[in-house]
């Protein structure tokens, strides 16, 4: 005799009639007529986009029921569908080429925008003449790539405080009968 209803734990959270998920100690399973298809670690979201990916594409489910039953946006799970289909498993699996690269600050940029801050030139000016945002300029300061250059005193106040040192060092002693 055929099943002709799907059988899924009372806590499955359907995406239609035959597909659903639910979570049980911290592993998330997906079910297709009550059967097990697919599991991943509820922390994993790697895993997450690939297995969606996947099932979008074998066509368990849709994007947009996905995005009204997880409460996700429909646009990233189409992104995550289109990285699938272009890319494959890997793209979700492999080393994410975006962290830690900043495209435009090269070491030979760094040692042009270094030389322009020790001229004194505005962070500003850098920035447009490199055509780089002011905002990069400043976190390459704060990290430490970049050191701003700090102004020297002006000469009228350099002397100016030599000749108060000298006053201070040399006051005329004491007489005994004062």
């Amino acid at each position: 005799m055929q099943l002709k209803l799907p059988l899924f734990p009372p806590e499955t959270i359907l995406f239609n009639a035959s597909f659903g998920v639910f979570s049980n100690d911290g592993t998330v399973f997906y079910l297709h007529c009550g059967q097990p298809v697919g599991m991943h670690e509820e922390e994993d979201h790697n895993s997450f986009r690939h297995k969606i990916a996947s099932f979008i594409e074998l066509g368990l489910c849709t994007p947009t029921e996905v995005a009204n039953t997880l409460h996700v946006s429909v646009d990233s799970i189409r992104r995550c569908c289109k990285q699938y289909r272009e890319d494959g498993e890997a793209t979700f699996f492999g080393p994410d080429g975006r962290k830690g690269k900043s495209h435009k600050m090269l070491p030979h940029v760094l040692e042009r925008i270094q030389a322009q801050l020790n001229e004194g030139k505005s962070v500003n000016s850098i920035a447009k003449k490199e055509g780089v945002s002011e905002g990069t300029i400043r976190y390459c300061i704060q990290t430490g790539k970049l050191k701003k250059k700090i102004p020297l005193p002006d000469s009228r106040h350099l002397a100016a405080n030599r000749t108060a040192a000298v006053k201070q060092t040399h006051k005329p002693a004491k007489k005994a009968w004062e």
